[in-house]
């Protein structure tokens, strides 16, 4: 993958932030160092990082997409009150019974929905 100047900003951006976002939101963040840049290279940006496996994504039950910049392997939670989305460490241990069948993971998404800690206090008060 040849790195553009937009390319490399966008995936810096993501990279130095353990944080998920949209879009726009990259959009507005890389304007800020690279004035002249649209939002359809934005989009065409992420969709490279994206296919190139340098970037994940994580979509919402509303079919939001959100950018991931970690790509090591770890779990999503999105809430379905406040729409945070959470990482959470996969321990090495967890896909034991599945190698230990003579499985092989070359790659792994989980994104699990509900009501964080914080959605939950509220809804109890």
């Amino acid at each position: 993958m040849r790195l553009t100047h937009q390319r490399e900003e966008i995936l810096s951006f993501l990279r130095s932030r353990r944080a998920h976002f949209n879009a726009t939101e990259i959009y507005d963040a890389v304007r800020a160092r690279i004035p002249n840049i649209s939002l359809g290279t934005v989009y065409r940006n992420l969709g490279k990082l994206v296919e190139d496996g340098e970037i994940i994504t994580v979509e919402t039950e509303n079919r939001s997409i959100y950018y991931d910049g970690y790509i090591a392997p770890h779990t999503h939670f999105v809430c379905n009150g406040c729409g945070h989305i959470y990482d959470f460490e996969d321990e090495e241990h967890s896909f034991k019974p599945i190698k230990d069948q003579g499985f092989t993971i070359n790659k792994q998404r989980t994104v699990l929905y509900g009501i964080c800690t914080e959605c939950n206090k509220k809804n109890k008060k």
